[in-house]
């Protein structure tokens, strides 16, 4: 008998594209919740349009909008807003990730959201936020990352500042974390201490990358200095960041305390570095990293990857590959852990990743795969709403027929 999943019961309506506030429905998803995806007729979220596909199926959209259900709603409509607030009033969640302003503009702003259901939480995600002289702008991962300081401390250290991650949208899935994160502690707040209200979470794009780098705006308040970029290198300590081996693959290593460097100091042959006053402390050894480096690049390039890795193992030191696409597909760990295996429309089987965090006993699971657009359309307004055939005709008309899909 499957175990069954802890957030089974609990109804969430998504409203948004792309990644940040959908990525939160698909965390909750994974773990039982009910997802209603209300998308636009005809395109729908533009994910399904989103990074590299197969066989004309983005499989960005094929991960991400696992066990959710595609509702097609011409929101512009006065009967499609009128099935949405139906909606709003049989469920728990709300992600909002639209336009701030976009359903005030509506009426369905915060006042009126708690007026239609008490119960209800209320998640927006925006670029900026919903308070401060910002809080209207629009803007994607790219801003959120250059706003944050992210991308500024990001590159080599004679080079332009990047964006983390490089085409991936690291900030849009922080803040889907962090999104459900809120969720969650509302929905405890609000069950668990038996007042039965909801209240609103607003989660800025940026605020998962500032939270990182805020010790570096304390350090520039109180010494005027701004942090600069500094490759891969760690925050402090040496030697640490990525080194090409022999074999023109690349490792990551990280040497931290004294103990590790004096085992360091060992591996590479150079006994003399556990006596050198340059290198007493973390402190001063990140001073001279340019020189502790060097030496280490040039022992690493002299050893295969798989040599150094094991070298850097026995000595008890953090070490690890830096992996391609196509490193992973064949890592045996990630096979184990990380990935499993689907049946996916149109696609065939593929390995997937194993939703996280990991329980023992209630682990998230992948029910259904990413929904054709308005494939629970009718399913949806008849089992949660109690529509008729007639509401249904109504419906359809106003959105010109253009449901489902």
């Amino acid at each position: 008998m499957t175990a069954r999943r802890p957030l089974e019961g609990l109804r969430v309506v998504e409203l948004g594209e792309l990644i940040a506030g959908p990525f939160i429905g698909t965390l909750l998803g994974e773990f039982g919740a009910e997802i209603i995806k209300v998308e636009r007729p005809g395109r729908g979220d533009v994910l399904r349009q989103f990074g590299p596909a197969h066989n004309g199926q983005s499989l960005y959209w094929l991960a991400n909008a696992r066990n959710k259900k595609s509702v097609v709603l011409d929101l512009s409509r006065p009967l499609a807003r009128g099935a949405l607030t139906d909606l709003l009033r049989q469920s728990d969640i709300l992600l909002d990730s639209l336009r701030p302003g976009t359903l005030d503009g509506w009426e369905l702003g915060d006042a009126e959201l708690e007026r239609l259901n008490p119960r209800l939480i209320v998640v927006h995600v925006s670029a900026f936020g919903r308070s401060g002289p910002y809080r209207g702008r629009g803007g994607y991962d790219p801003v959120a990352q250059g706003f944050s300081g992210l991308s500024y401390v990001t590159g080599d250290a004679d080079g332009p500042p990047m964006r983390a991650g490089g085409a991936i949208p690291v900030c849009d899935f922080m803040s889907g974390v962090l999104g459900a994160f809120g969720a969650l502690l509302a929905a405890y707040d609000r069950d668990a201490r038996a007042h039965g209200r909801g209240q609103v979470i607003d989660v800025a794009l940026y605020d998962m990358a500032f939270r990182m780098l805020a010790p570096l705006l304390t350090l520039y308040e109180l010494t005027g200095e701004v942090w600069s970029r500094q490759g891969n290198r760690s925050l402090g300590g040496a030697p640490t960041g990525h080194f090409r081996a022999g074999d023109d693959e690349w490792v990551c290593v990280s040497v931290q305390n004294d103990e590790q460097f004096a085992r360091c100091a060992d591996l590479v042959e150079r006994p003399d570095w556990k006596e050198d006053l340059r290198y007493r402390s973390l402190e001063s050894r990140t001073v001279h990293r340019h020189a502790i480096e060097t030496v280490v690049h040039t022992w690493i390039s002299a050893r295969p990857r798989s040599a150094v890795l094991a070298a850097f193992d026995a000595a008890g030191l953090a070490a690890g590959p830096v992996n391609s696409m196509a490193d992973l597909a064949q890592d045996k760990h990630l096979a184990s852990r990380s990935v499993i295996r689907e049946e996916l429309p149109g696609i065939g089987t593929l390995r997937t990743p194993t939703p996280v965090p990991f329980l023992s006993r209630t682990p998230g699971q992948t029910a259904t795969p990413a929904p054709e657009l308005g494939e629970h359309t009718e399913e949806v307004l008849r089992r949660v709403l109690g529509y008729a055939d007639i509401d249904l005709s109504r419906l359809a008309r106003e959105q010109k027929n253009r449901w489902p899909g």
